[in-house]
């Protein structure tokens, strides 16, 4: 009995100390910037427009400064359209770039706070139901990505 003791405290102590690997079974954390739904019908008719729809939300615990970053936009692995900025102010919608606009309360302001959603609008049938979009969210002054989510369309 003393001895069966001794094995399970060493064994405690080894788990407070780390040095034993705990499981979970948990899965793993979000990304701190998500893609919460992508919409292909319009706004005023509900239709299949393909109007090609991202909702971002910042789920995280950090406000990034929203003109400090830039978003890739891949379909099917493949780079579609960079959101040069994601401050709805000094973003300039140009069909030749690909987004018609961007707007929510991430970027109304200088900062994107937790628990706020940027739409971007990109273009009619930039992507179609099926496929695999995903999003970089990149700091453009260290150009390191801070996010990267995907989805299904």
């Amino acid at each position: 009995m003393v001895a069966l003791t001794i094995i399970l405290a060493a064994l405690v102590l080894l788990m407070v100390l780390g040095m034993i690997p705990t499981w979970s079974w948990a899965e793993p954390a979000q990304p701190p910037i998500i893609i919460t739904g992508i919409l292909h019908t319009s706004t005023e008719t509900g239709e299949l427009t393909y109007a090609s729809r991202i909702f971002l939300l910042n789920n995280g615990s950090t406000a990034y400064k929203n003109d400090d970053l830039k978003a890739t936009v891949y379909r099917n692995d493949q780079l579609v359209v960079t959101v040069e900025t994601l401050n709805g102010y000094y973003l300039i919608s140009s069909h030749h770039y690909g987004v018609r606009y961007i707007q929510g309360p991430g970027c109304c302001d200088d900062y994107w706070n937790p628990g706020e959603e940027i739409e971007v609008d990109l273009s009619d049938r930039t992507f179609s139901p099926g496929e695999k979009i995903a999003v970089k969210i990149i700091d453009k002054e260290t150009r390191k990505v801070i996010s990267e989510d995907a989805t299904v369309a």
